[in-house]
């Protein structure tokens, strides 16, 4: 297989030579034995894997486009934990309807807020409810809905899930109204640096929402790669799709001008933090003005521990470089799938992206979403063959 059939197939398929080699590497490792065992030589199974990755890749492409996803290029910076908005709504209505009167339950229903049952002790619930709901602003049923809630031994109730919309823009039966609103309702709002692939414009932050199991993924921050989201109308939202992976690629840190660190001092020149020591003065300083729970950070912090987690992967226990700081240290959590990208020791320097809270206590806190590490201390057991690339290149 000759760089030039590589690049050939790679410019054909639309993805970079580095990505079709690593893919068709893959490839070789896992079916290379059995294609040897048949007869094949060595240069016939490289060709062989050129050819089932590229299938693979175009495949993938084919499912993106069906999926009415775009495929973007660039890289995370801020990847937080996904909200729990069914958990967190209920516990917050649970509270609400534990001490309420009547008259107060009855204006949550009169609103539409919630829809309540009382059980009649026969088999049988009584259904209070808005009455453009379901015809009747009380009626009997035999079952109750999934996702209702215990409020007490005779009582359930459920959050409605849209209150205004019967149906959808296209006229639809509107499945959301009057229905309960799902326990298990998550979302991840992340933010990507980037652009469509194939297009030559600058980057640009783009918002990435992903909702349900699309929010359980924990994308690597500031590791270069490409990524299918449907995109907003304005371009600068993108929504995961069931087919939207993170493939890394390297060679695309040639999009940023600069290394991580540069660009966030830029891109955040308010929101660069001197320490984790400033965290109280940033907190006092944008605490409850607009935009706040929104707000990232970001500030360059040193590793010293590195724990194995039980479960794959490790913490990054991380500190202020200055040592007469008095600052707490922050965990980094890094999954087992990322795990690869921790191939430096205690000492090494990381650029952190949060946000910046404070305890009951009064002490203040920083949620790390996003990390890169740079000034790197090899490990002792770094192997010499092994070149750095990517942003240090």
């Amino acid at each position: 297989m000759t760089e030039e059939m590589l690049e050939k197939v790679a410019k054909t398929v639309g993805v970079s030579p580095d990505t079709l080699r690593e893919r068709a590497g893959e490839v070789f490792e896992a079916q290379s034995a059995a294609w040897l065992n048949a007869g094949k030589t060595g240069e016939e199974a490289s060709v062989l894997a050129l050819r089932v990755a590229a299938r693979q890749i175009a495949n993938e492409q084919a499912k993106l486009r069906r999926s009415g996803a775009t495929l973007y290029e660039g890289m995370f910076v801020h990847v937080p934990k996904a909200k729990e908005w069914g958990k967190i709504l209920y516990n917050k209505m649970q509270g609400q309807l534990n001490n309420a009167t009547d008259e107060v339950k009855n204006t949550l229903i009169d609103a539409g807020r919630i829809v309540l049952f009382e059980d009649n002790h026969d088999g049988s619930f009584t259904r209070y409810a808005r009455e453009d709901f379901f015809g009747a602003s009380e009626s009997e049923v035999s079952d109750l809905p999934r996702g209702t809630q215990k409020l007490d031994e005779s009582t359930h109730y459920y959050i409605v899930w849209d209150s205004n919309n019967p149906t959808f823009p296209s006229g639809d039966k509107n499945f959301k109204y009057g229905a309960a609103r799902p326990h298990d309702e998550r979302e991840r709002t992340s933010l990507f640096f980037g652009r469509p692939q194939g297009s030559n414009g600058d980057w640009m932050p783009i918002t990435i929402k992903g909702s349900g199991k699309e929010a359980d993924v924990q994308f690597p921050t500031f590791t270069t790669g490409t990524i299918g989201v449907r995109p907003s109308r304005d371009g600068m939202t993108g929504y995961l799709t069931r087919v939207s992976d993170f493939t890394e690629d390297e060679s695309l840190t040639s999009l940023f001008p600069s290394d991580p660190l540069t660009l966030m001092q830029e891109y955040l020149p308010e929101d660069f933090l001197v320490s984790l020591d400033s965290l109280g003065e940033y907190y006092d300083n944008f605490n409850g003005k607009d935009g706040w729970w929104d707000r990232i950070c970001s500030l360059v912090a040193e590793v010293i521990h590195i724990d194995p987690r039980d479960n794959g992967g490790f913490i990054l226990v991380c500190s202020d470089p200055d040592i007469t700081s008095l600052a707490e240290p922050v965990d980094v959590y890094v999954p087992a799938s990322q795990s690869h990208l921790v191939d430096f020791a205690v000492g090494t320097k990381v650029l952190l992206t949060g946000q910046a809270w404070r305890t009951r206590e009064g002490d203040d806190r920083m949620s790390v979403n996003g990390w890169w590490a740079f000034d790197k201390i090899a490990p002792i057991v770094a192997s010499p063959d092994v070149e750095d690339e990517g942003w240090d290149a």
